[in-house]
């Protein structure tokens, strides 16, 4: 017997850098909402800084990773960033054993990841 949680998906918007935290199962039932609505969320700061707070999710599928690996080349193709955090221990291990880990930027809490975006988008532009 399974138990499956739906995903609910908070996004936020603090200085510079669009939050999204992810509450529930990761799977193919809900990774084009993710998709979806993190990419529109996106437009909101220029270039894009994203940070996916993965604490709460119970479960990551393939379909989930997939969405991650798209909004990770969406981020970077527009010379943003994309931070995750918060991996707990069944994630971690996923994104161990499909070399995920060493791929995406990965902070041990949403803070850390939002203070280390928030100072890079309020570093003053380059003149020289």
């Amino acid at each position: 017997m399974t138990s499956e949680q739906a995903l609910s998906i908070s996004l936020g918007l603090q200085g510079p850098c669009v939050i999204a935290r992810l509450t529930g199962d990761f799977d193919f039932g809900s990774a084009a909402e993710v998709r979806d609505r993190v990419t529109k969320a996106l437009d909101l700061t220029q270039p894009p800084m994203l940070v996916i707070d993965m604490q709460a999710v119970s479960v990551c599928d393939s379909s989930g990773l997939s969405v991650l690996v798209y909004l990770h080349k969406a981020v970077t193709a527009s010379g943003g960033r994309l931070l995750l955090s918060g991996l707990n221990g069944r994630c971690e291990h996923l994104f161990a054993i499909t070399a995920l880990d060493k791929f995406f930027d990965i902070r041990r809490t949403a803070e850390l990841a939002i203070a280390e975006l928030n100072e890079e988008g309020n570093a003053p532009p380059f003149t020289g």
